[in-house]
């Protein structure tokens, strides 16, 4: 992907990130009280919810997208040779991946019933 492509990618995450994550600290913390936000019951019940669910992944996915592809710029600017940026371009995305799956993983879990309280 063209390297023009890549900071439109950070660029339209960061947007989305900020709406993402003030919608989420607005419900957790301002539309709740903030002890009863983090309670584990409270979360699981949160996570539960169809819409929330689709929510919280989207914001997962967002932020991680946008979080490592800026790690990816800053290393791109340390060095600049050919073998460097494959190894920090591949990196990035097996990065992502791992990031993502597992998240996800976390997600579908506290969807599902893996984890009680």
């Amino acid at each position: 992907m063209r390297e023009s492509r890549l900071m439109l990618v950070q660029y339209v995450t960061a947007v989305v990130a900020v709406a993402l994550v003030s919608v989420h600290l607005i419900m957790q913390g301002v539309l709740y009280p903030y002890t009863f936000a983090i309670s584990f019951g409270n979360i699981l019940s949160v996570y539960r919810n169809g819409i929330y669910a689709v929510f919280l992944e989207a914001l997962l996915v967002v932020v991680l997208v946008h979080g490592f592809n800026g790690v990816r710029i800053i290393l791109h600017e340390w060095r600049q040779t050919a073998p460097w940026s494959r190894w920090v371009d591949l990196g990035t995305v097996l990065a992502i991946a791992v990031s993502v799956g597992y998240g996800t993983r976390t997600v579908i879990l506290a969807v599902f019933g893996g984890v009680t309280s």
